[in-house]
């Protein structure tokens, strides 16, 4: 009688009871500062732990090390439902190879029901903190002193409202509590920022300003509804 094989570790890492039908959601992000400070103080404030929510700013400083550092780690845990890779479009080069890869990843192993999407913002990630308070669709190029895209944002969004003022993307502490209350009026508005630059012919993922930072509010915001419902 032929010998059964075993199973490999593969084959038997199943999730924990208690997460068994929970989502799970990663975020792989650009940034290590910015970015993932501002994730945490999302998901404890959802009341979402980290074992539902994994948030990394270990993705290298391009978009394309975003993307590759995800598929790393979705080969040795590909069980997420939502995967989510969050970099600025700013000066890089490998902005349009990053966001091709994005929309083919798919790991072998992986829920069949898993969607990777590819968060740009154009130019960075602070436009999602601007249309906090203002839906202005000012377009963001090389300044007239020869600063980057993002460095003409940054002033802008210290300019815009009182609380960016002394803006540090080290962290969020300063401006986090203020700016919580207009979340659903900054969704709105990065809504009709992708929908407007459609109408005027922009391709995807060229849309100048933009981000997509609001599907991934939008989710766990809907993880943390069901979490509760369920609770």
């Amino acid at each position: 009688m032929a010998k059964r094989r075993g199973k490999s570790p593969r084959d038997t890492r199943r999730r924990p009871a208690h997460l068994e039908e929970r989502e799970r959601a990663l975020i792989v992000t650009e940034g290590s500062k910015t970015e993932p400070d501002y994730f945490l103080r999302m998901i404890r404030e959802l009341g979402l732990s980290t074992a539902s929510v994994k948030i990394t700013g270990d993705g290298g400083s391009a978009p394309i090390s975003v993307v590759e550092f995800a598929e790393s780690l979705l080969a040795n845990d590909p069980d997420f439902e939502h995967v989510f890779l969050v970099f600025d479009r700013d000066r890089h080069t490998t902005y349009d190879t990053a966001i091709a890869k994005a929309e083919t990843l798919r790991p072998r192993n992986a829920p069949r029901k898993q969607a990777v999407k590819a968060i740009p913002s154009i130019p960075s990630f602070e436009i999602w903190y601007r249309f906090h308070v203002t839906g202005e669709r000012k377009p963001y190029s090389t300044g007239a002193g020869g600063g980057s895209p993002a460095q003409e944002l940054i002033r802008d969004l210290k300019a815009s409202h009182a609380c960016f003022a002394s803006y540090d993307k080290a962290t969020c502490d300063a401006f986090f509590d203020e700016i919580r209350p207009m979340r659903d009026q900054a969704c709105a508005r990065a809504d009709k920022a992708l929908e407007e630059a459609s109408k005027e012919g922009q391709p995807p993922f060229r849309e100048n300003p933009s981000t997509r930072v609001h599907l991934v509010v939008r989710r766990l915001e809907k993880m943390a509804r069901k979490q509760e419902a369920e609770s």
